[in-house]
């Protein structure tokens, strides 16, 4: 056990280092087998969708639940919850309607006027030499 324990004291950092590796490598596999998951659910809809096209049955029970048991990515519209309506709770208009106001009163300025443009102001004092 003293050998063991002497070789760990020496070479820590290498072994530091291994272990750093072996995480990135688990971290590296475990996101491709996502990716690599997505994709295949994301294949299967595609093709229950050109499967569902080529046949021509368009609003048939039988058909979706044959293409949910096939996959359990696939989304029956039985899955996928109401939307309602929403409710608004503040009193003051929401930020995008202030945005789009905004934006027409930007929108309704005139284009040019006797004055040079703020952002040539801006570069001609950037310019200009400091005691000036």
């Amino acid at each position: 056990m003293s050998e063991f324990t002497t070789w760990m004291q020496s070479n820590w950092y290498a072994l530091g280092n291994l272990f750093l590796q072996f995480g990135f490598l688990a971290a590296g596999v475990r996101f491709a087998r996502e990716i690599l998951r997505t994709m295949r659910a994301s294949q299967e809809q595609v093709g229950a969708l050109l499967k569902l096209s080529a046949t021509g049955e368009r609003h048939s029970s039988s058909a979706e639940r044959s293409f949910a048991n096939a996959s359990p990515y696939w989304l029956t519209p039985m899955e996928i919850p109401p939307v309602g309506p929403q409710e608004f709770l503040e009193s003051s208009p929401s930020r995008w309607v202030v945005a789009c106001h905004s934006l027409v009163v930007w929108l309704q300025t005139p284009m040019s006027s006797g004055n040079a443009a703020p952002w040539r102001r801006a570069i001609k004092w950037l310019q200009a030499p400091a005691g000036s």
